[in-house]
């Protein structure tokens, strides 16, 4: 069965829904467990956290969530908010309190998100910075597109754009792109098969889907909540869920075997290799697994 909807305007709402600031102490965890407010506003509506990725140059933890962009030194934990400003069409906003972003080189970040300021549209399309994320430009879909996750791979940049609720896919740098709908519903994660540019795993809130046909057609997978995922291996798909199971599949999804836990809800994976990945929590927590997702320990607390 394949799935093909029509875009939702009301998706644009949702995106919007999630920007802003504010304070609040910690919130009890779906475990009874406490969570850190230090970095995240559990006070807004999620998301609330990002992106998570790594600076080549200084092995920083980059972070963002709905409270700001954030730099943490791996060795010490200490945490510096990053600044940024966005320009186009002769006007410029800071940037960074609710920013998708991905390291595609040294120094070289590309992303998404929105502007502080409302001297900018509402949705900064595909924004790239050449210094680290003090200054970005706009390089495609000014007011259009608001991206929740991008992956680079085959030679092809692939995105989630909630105002369309498609599957973006460029060959070009993100200059032009092709739109193929997505499922039902938000899509909160997706990857591609380092083996095969066509096979596409995504999820909302409470299902799993499979294109083989870059997007073009879905097939329902499974259903659990709140799925992350990360796909470093072509028989190594990880996807991780609310409750903090983590789970291995080695054929693309059509089945899975337990392979560890974490004590919280699981928001974003960075996979370094087929059995080295990091996992950070709602709160902004960073885990660390070295024996493909079987122990976790954490390496950042907020």
């Amino acid at each position: 069965m394949s799935v093909r909807l029509c875009a939702m305007a009301a998706l644009a709402a949702l995106a919007l829904a999630a920007a802003g600031c504010g304070g609040g102490s910690g919130t009890p965890d779906d475990d009874g467990g406490q969570r850190s407010s230090r970095l995240v506003d559990f006070t807004k509506k999620p998301p609330y956290l990002n992106a998570l990725d790594i600076d080549p140059r200084t092995d920083d933890f980059l972070l963002t969530t709905n409270r700001g962009f954030w730099r943490i030194d791996r060795e010490s934990g200490d945490v510096t908010r990053a600044r940024g400003t966005v320009s186009a069409r002769g006007r410029t906003s800071t940037v960074g309190t609710f920013l998708e972003l991905l390291v595609s080189g040294p120094g070289r970040l590309i992303g998404s998100g929105h502007p502080d300021q409302k001297n900018l549209p509402a949705f900064l399309g595909f924004i790239r910075s050449d210094d680290g994320g003090r200054t970005w430009k706009v390089i495609s879909r000014l007011g259009d597109a608001d991206l929740h996750k991008i992956v680079l791979r085959h030679g092809k940049m692939y995105a989630f754009d909630a105002v369309l609720s498609a599957l973006l896919i460029s060959g070009d740098g993100g200059r032009t792109f092709a739109e193929n709908f997505t499922p039902r519903g938000l899509i909160i994660d997706f990857e591609v098969d380092p083996a095969d540019a066509g096979r596409i795993v995504a999820s909302n809130d409470r299902e799993l889907f499979r294109s083989t046909d870059e997007g073009r057609s879905w097939r329902p997978l499974d259903r659990k909540e709140g799925i992350r995922l990360a796909w470093p291996a072509p028989d190594a798909l990880y996807r991780a869920l609310k409750d903090g199971t983590v789970e291995r599949s080695g054929d693309g999804g059509e089945t899975w075997q337990d392979a560890g836990r974490v004590n919280g809800e699981p928001y974003k994976f960075k996979a370094i290799g087929r059995d080295e990945l990091y996992l950070a929590l709602s709160d902004g927590t960073i885990m660390h697994t070295t024996d493909a997702a079987k122990t976790w320990r954490t390496v950042f607390s907020p």
